[in-house]
């Protein structure tokens, strides 16, 4: 009778061996369920980096969105129907959300005072309603943006420290601004601007028409959250 080769002999004992390790593969193998769980786990806190890649289990969120303020000064360039022109400062508060790197919405309060000479000084305000949009940038917030819209208009007149409100009519705003971010949640953005609103006068009387051109800088915060 032959004796059995020595690899047939050798099979039951590596057969063995394969078994035993089993258990021990089917546990470094992870469980996807276990890792879903993990992913979209609400109790992890969400912290804003747009500087970072994206966050684990949730979309980073894009540099312009969120809620936006603004405070900007410069200089304008007004004119005043039956007066004239007359050089002045230019202040300009913003709030706003921005609902991607492509477009924001704010509302914009701009104040222009100004003094026409004669004794005749007057502010010019603007409340509108403004859309904006990137025209070039880049995702980290740098980039020359666009905004647009409407809303109401007036002029406070007087001389000295006595003002007298004129009635409040349509207006028109916009602005072409250059985004220079210095931190995730601030910019620095220089902005050329332009306006027009009706003067409304008393009945049986053309109404009069201010129009401004100026220069803004303006400092921008976004909301980190």
């Amino acid at each position: 009778m032959s004796r059995p080769s020595r690899a047939v002999a050798w099979a039951p004992a590596l057969l063995s061996v394969c078994l035993a390790g089993l258990p021990a593969v089917a546990a470094a193998e992870p469980n996807p369920a276990e890792d879903l769980s993990d992913l979209f786990s609400e109790g992890r806190p969400l912290r804003y980096d747009p500087y970072a890649g994206p966050s684990r289990g949730r979309r980073t969120r894009e540099a312009r969105e969120g809620f936006l303020f603004s405070a900007g000064l410069g200089a304008s360039q007004n004119y005043l129907s039956g007066v004239g022109h007359a050089s002045g400062v230019a202040v300009d508060l913003r709030l706003g959300y921005g609902f991607s790197d492509r477009f924001q919405l704010f509302f914009d309060l701009n104040a222009l005072p100004a003094r026409y000479g004669h004794g005749y000084d007057a502010i010019s305000w603007t409340g509108t309603l403004r859309g904006q949009t990137v025209l070039i940038g880049d995702r980290l917030g740098n980039g020359l943006n666009l905004n647009l819209g409407a809303g109401v208009g007036g002029m406070d007149v007087g001389s000295g420290y006595e003002f007298v409100s004129q009635r409040v009519g349509f207006a028109v705003a916009g602005g072409l601004s250059l985004d220079l971010r210095v931190q995730p949640w601030f910019a620095i953005s220089p902005e050329l601007t332009a306006q027009w609103h009706q003067v409304p006068n008393d009945p049986g009387f053309p109404n009069d028409i201010h129009r401004a051109f100026g220069f803004l800088l303006n400092f921008v915060w976004y909301s980190p959250y």
